[in-house]
């Protein structure tokens, strides 16, 4: 019978030897990465399993690709199942062949319809996000798809990722969580911060000094600005009309609508202004309209700057 660690010490040696052949050093064999992958699935030891989802990915093969996927859905330890979202990971940010697979490999760990462990699909989401980062796929769909993951922490997770992620689709993702009854208080909470956290990083008076100079300079030299205070503009009034769809809701709880005016004065568009007078004249809620009062006027000192 094999011990644990000669299981670990053969691994060990099929990623120096079986791995590449002496023919084509850098080209991993066929029989080498089914070796390792039945290692992976049959081995009892959980180092030995651990090591053959690393050889896997640093085989980088379709092949490969398509072996981790599968030891996954039938790997109970979570331990492993983490090595294979991150071997997974190493063969999509490499673009490896195979990566496209290697991605939706990742995509399914993040499902909690097909990954039962928390901390398994946080890394597989935080995998996605840093995959947008390198262009290799939109990662907002996938962020958004968390707002409803039975881990609270992975759904708070997502809304701080979409909320650095700071593009036009980020921001709808968040403003659909904000008027989205069906999703919990805490989460519509964070997604009401989020989107006026996304408006004011890309906007706001230092952003529309950046749009005027990046115009200024452009007209100079005879090129086209790469965007307009205009612009700028249209998407702080997107931002707006969320939270105004909130506001206006008689469901909406005091809570929500105090946190939307706030996100409303991060924001400072005069976009704003209608719905702001509505709640100052109008909302049964002494503190919306006292909050309403405040960022209202800070609104109108915006426009005179």
């Amino acid at each position: 019978m094999v011990s644990s660690y000669m299981k670990i010490m053969i691994i060990g040696g099929l990623l120096a030897t079986l791995l590449h052949s002496p023919a084509a050093p850098q080209s991993p064999t066929v029989a080498g990465i089914r070796l390792l992958g039945s290692e992976l699935q049959t081995a009892r030891d959980v180092s030995a399993r651990k090591k053959a989802a690393e050889g896997l990915g640093r085989a980088s093969t379709p092949l490969s690709v398509a072996l981790l996927r599968r030891a996954r859905t039938a790997e109970r330890d979570v331990q492993v199942r983490l090595e294979i979202v991150r071997a997974l990971r190493r063969i999509a940010f490499q673009r490896y062949s195979g990566y496209r697979d290697a991605l939706r490999g990742i995509a399914e760990a993040a499902d909690d319809t097909q990954e039962s462990d928390a901390l398994v699909r946080l890394r597989a989401t935080e995998a996605l996000w840093e995959a947008g980062k390198k262009d290799l796929l939109d990662p907002v769909p996938f962020m958004e798809g968390q707002f409803t993951d039975r881990s609270a922490r992975l759904r708070m997770s997502a809304v701080q990722m979409l909320r650095k992620h700071g593009s036009v689709e980020a921001a709808d993702a968040l403003g659909r969580a904000v008027i989205n009854a069906a999703l919990s208080e805490t989460i519509r909470l964070a997604a009401i911060d989020a989107l006026g956290a996304v408006a004011l990083t890309e906007g706001g008076p230092v952003g529309r000094g950046v749009v005027a100079a990046n115009v200024s300079s452009t007209e100079r030299i005879g090129l086209a600005p790469l965007t307009t205070p205009r612009a700028v503009d249209r998407r702080h009034e997107r931002q707006i009309a969320y939270l105004t769809v909130l506001v206006r809701d008689p469901d909406a709880s005091s809570t929500l609508v105090l946190r939307a005016v706030k996100s409303m004065g991060r924001i400072k568009d005069k976009s704003s202004i209608p719905v702001l007078v509505e709640l100052v004249e109008s909302h049964p809620h002494d503190g919306v309209r006292k909050q309403a009062t405040r960022v209202l006027s800070h609104v109108m000192a915006r426009q005179y700057e």
